[in-house]
């Protein structure tokens, strides 16, 4: 593999999947989504992982999707995700060590994880609204989280810090900075010790049972995500993304 956003080491049974645009704050542009659909396949195929920490290098975990192209003229919802496709295939667990920003798409593959630690600094934010961008997960946040919560993180935008996301279920521990990935690395060399079979085979399980009704909401997603995305409020917002400004909201979208 060719990787150039994503860095991904194997020391013994344990992947290390790391996020890799440090000056962008590892927001996840199409290069990075591809990249890590492979590592996931890669991690998956390879007999000898039987377990990975996902984390992610320099400042915060993720900003979110890169938006610095500013709002495409015409959008269509597809489902394809290389990086959250290929993981809901993985029947591997995954641990992610979290620390700072974990925003929007960032989010999404940070809940991805099976197990989560995180830093006290940690805040969890789904932004989108504020660009005119519906999240494209809304339909998957209420069964992993209360409804109430997914509202707060969803409707209202507005952050959740790490003790509120360990009160509500949304990561498994809080631990010092200077001992995150020595956590994450415990969590992982734990998973690497139980029966492969096992683990893998209740994690198949899981995946595959929270997925019995995934159509559904994909149809479901299908129809805001293209009504949103090519709405003027999402032109809007990715202007005033660009021009680093309050987007101003078209009159029909309000009221």
């Amino acid at each position: 593999m060719n990787l150039t956003t994503v860095e991904y080491e194997k020391r013994g049974h344990i992947a290390y999947v790391i996020l890799n645009r440090p000056d962008k704050l590892n927001a996840m542009n199409a290069a990075m989504h591809r990249e890590l659909g492979e590592v996931w396949q890669d991690f998956q195929m390879d007999p000898e992982m039987r377990a990975a920490v996902l984390s992610g290098n320099g400042r915060c975990f993720s900003a979110g999707a890169d938006l610095s192209g500013g709002a495409p003229d015409t959008y269509r919802y597809t489902g394809d995700f290389p990086d959250i496709s290929r993981t809901r295939k993985v029947y591997k667990p995954i641990v992610s060590a979290l620390h700072s920003h974990v925003v929007g798409y960032g989010m999404w593959i940070a809940l991805d994880a099976d197990l989560r630690v995180a830093t006290p600094d940690t805040a969890f934010w789904l932004p989108e609204p504020q660009w005119g961008i519906a999240t494209i997960p809304a339909a998957w946040f209420p069964k992993i989280m209360p409804w109430a919560i997914a509202s707060e993180l969803l409707l209202l935008a507005e952050r959740i810090d790490a003790e509120r996301a360990r009160e509500v279920g949304l990561i498994n521990k809080i631990v010092p900075q200077e001992e995150l990935m020595a956590e994450a690395e415990r969590m992982a060399r734990r998973l690497a010790e139980l029966s492969p079979v096992a683990v893998q085979g209740m994690k198949e399980s899981m995946v595959r049972g929270d997925g019995l009704d995934y159509a559904a909401i994909d149809q479901i997603t299908d129809v805001i995500q293209n009504r949103v995305m090519n709405s003027e409020d999402r032109k809007e917002g990715g202007r005033a993304f660009v021009e680093k400004r309050s987007a101003v909201w078209p009159a029909a979208s309000q009221g």
